[in-house]
């Protein structure tokens, strides 16, 4: 009898290490998670009147301004290049001048690195409605619609684990750690003094 409570114990002991070793790992997931583009103007699959003098993104976190680090490439339907210099970044705001003309859809791709210090890239389109001689300056807008952001980001990793998730592996960890504390409870009661 002795050595099935032995057993059993170390049984117990194992699982609730592994549930432990699980849930630190798992609370810990989220600060692997790179930071993603969260909006843009003009945003994707937006029709604007003209071509804007800039794009503006905004990003989930502040992002690394080292040297090399951040890139934003702007192409026309023919895939001529409308960028203008090169991209300045404000914590998590990335603005890229254009330059040039367009009309119809306008590609930007970008790359950056991420405050965990993981490259993130993605791509995003935006079509022009007007004539390719028409810009529009800072400041000024003419989109005539916008949709939410559905960028498509090309990142490696993972973008985050969904809430239901936390929310089962609690309950899990809950009652399993419930389980335990009345199994030895019930053990301890059951067993003799010595």
């Amino acid at each position: 009898m002795s050595h099935r409570v032995h057993t059993f114990r170390s049984v117990l002991v194992g699982l609730v290490a592994l549930l432990l070793g699980g849930l630190s790992i798992a609370l810990a997931s989220p600060a692997w998670a790179h930071d993603e583009l969260i909006g843009a103007d003009p945003s994707v699959n937006a029709d604007v009147g003209a071509l804007p003098a800039q794009i503006t993104m905004t990003f989930s976190g502040v992002l690394m301004d080292e040297p090399g680090a951040t890139q934003v490439v702007v192409t026309d339907a023919a895939g001529a290049s409308l960028t203008d210099g090169e991209p300045t970044l404000d914590g998590t705001h990335l603005t890229q001048s254009l330059s040039g003309s367009a009309s119809g859809p306008v590609t930007v791709t970008w790359r950056v690195v991420s405050s965990d210090g993981h490259p993130v890239s993605g791509q995003y389109t935006f079509t022009v409605q007007a004539g390719p001689s028409q810009t529009v300056p800072p400041g000024e807008t003419t989109t005539t619609q916008t949709q939410t952001l559905t960028a498509t980001p090309t990142s490696s990793g993972d973008g985050g684990v969904p809430v239901f998730v936390w929310v089962l592996l609690g309950l899990v960890v809950a009652a399993a750690l419930g389980a335990l504390v009345a199994m030895l409870l019930r053990k301890s009661r059951a067993t003799p003094e010595d």
